[in-house]
């Protein structure tokens, strides 16, 4: 029931973090009382102060709903749509050539969107991301 009433939000360290940091990932729950991203777009920068993670700049890179139906940049608006894909995110054809169409969620965030997808690009003084073990 609790997975249901809260929003996750997955903050990578991305491609320009330090090499120590590369790869990793953080999960933050979120009230959905206190969802501050209502508005933001796919492609937006926001203050990491927001969301508890003062100093941090993060760039909102996607998403998904309670469904599972993926967030799409190229759909514009809070909507649902079904569009034919060839390719790209959303669908991975198992052929050249072959097309589907498919439900995607357009690129605003909304009250309906349980996961979100960030990178991190300006990292704050908090460590967020744990140094990787040498072997």
């Amino acid at each position: 029931m609790s997975e249901e009433l809260t929003h996750k939000i997955n903050i990578s360290a991305g491609k320009d973090a330090p090499e120590e940091f590369r790869g990793q990932t953080k999960v933050i729950q979120l009230d959905p009382s206190k969802f501050p991203l209502v508005g933001k777009k796919i492609g937006e920068t926001f203050n990491g102060g927001i969301i508890g993670l003062p100093g941090y700049e993060l760039k909102i890179t996607g998403g998904s709903d309670r469904g599972g139906i993926p967030m799409r940049m190229d759909v514009h608006g809070p909507i649902k749509r079904r569009i034919l894909l060839s390719k790209g995110p959303c669908y991975k054809p198992k052929r050249k050539g072959i097309k589907r169409r498919k439900i995607v969620l357009g690129n605003e965030v909304t009250d309906g969107i349980s996961q979100l997808n960030c990178v991190v690009t300006k990292f704050g003084k908090e460590k967020l991301f744990t140094a990787a073990k040498e072997n």
